[in-house]
């Protein structure tokens, strides 16, 4: 099909200018979860992996190696770092089914096919602040956000979707991972319209209730994330008084 994001809950292959791209089913993901976090890896982050290992050797050809980075694109940084090529090309070599396609992928192409497997795969790009005060102050934010979610895992994921829906763990293996998570947060969009139904009946105040069929954006940016000059305006009125 098309790459149109709509019918990806179909999880049909989807045509590109270099082949064919599969999404990846639930009984496939853990042989590709870890060259998958690499793939969701930005730029930031491999300037600042390698900040935090120099942070206290200083090595000089380290210092020299952070800076090349900071002059050099994501692309630049894939081909030339071992380690993450290899996972670039297990994943892209699986999900084309073609162990030549890395030598279709282009500096000019190279986003877009990127973007295309973590979005099919449900991989979320954290936002990074070159800034390492304001990147420490989102970090906390994100540990006490993942506190009063209860530490979702995994398991947790395909166990509720299993309960809710009577599905047998064999049937979510034939899941896409896309299909995971969209049933997943599909099904507490629908418990989250019961639960304000049930309270609406019994409260003196208006309740708003969200449709059960609302739009779900699985990649809505995060609210822990600030910019700089959020940053310095909360900060600035701290100390400022």
């Amino acid at each position: 099909m098309m790459d149109i994001k709509e019918f990806y809950i179909l999880g049909l292959p989807i045509q590109t200018e270099i082949g064919v791209c599969h999404f990846l089913k639930v009984k496939e993901y853990p042989d590709y979860f870890m060259d998958l976090q690499i793939i969701g890896l930005s730029k930031q982050h491999f300037i600042n992996k390698y900040a935090e290992m120099n942070k206290r050797q200083k090595d000089p050809l380290v210092e020299e190696f952070i800076e090349e980075l900071k002059i050099v694109d994501l692309y630049q940084i894939v081909v030339n770092i071992p380690e993450v090529s290899q996972a670039y090309f297990s994943v892209l070599s699986k999900v084309f089914d073609d162990g030549d396609i890395v030598e279709k992928i282009t500096p000019e192409n190279f986003s877009y096919y990127r973007n295309l497997v973590m979005t099919m795969n449900f991989i979320k790009e954290e936002k990074i602040n070159p800034n390492p005060e304001i990147q420490r102050a989102i970090e906390r934010s994100r540990r006490l956000k993942q506190q009063d979610s209860e530490g979702l895992e995994f398991s947790d994921l395909v166990s509720s979707v299993v309960g809710f829906n009577g599905l047998s763990y064999q049937d979510i293996n034939e899941f896409t991972v896309y299909q995971l998570y969209m049933t997943y947060y599909r099904i507490a969009q629908i418990k989250n319209y019961d639960t304000s139904t049930l309270f609406a009946t019994v409260s003196s105040e208006k309740i708003k209730i969200e449709s059960w069929s609302k739009h779900i954006n699985l990649f809505e940016d995060e609210k822990h994330f600030i910019s700089e000059q959020e940053f310095k305006k909360k900060t600035g009125s701290v100390f400022n008084g």
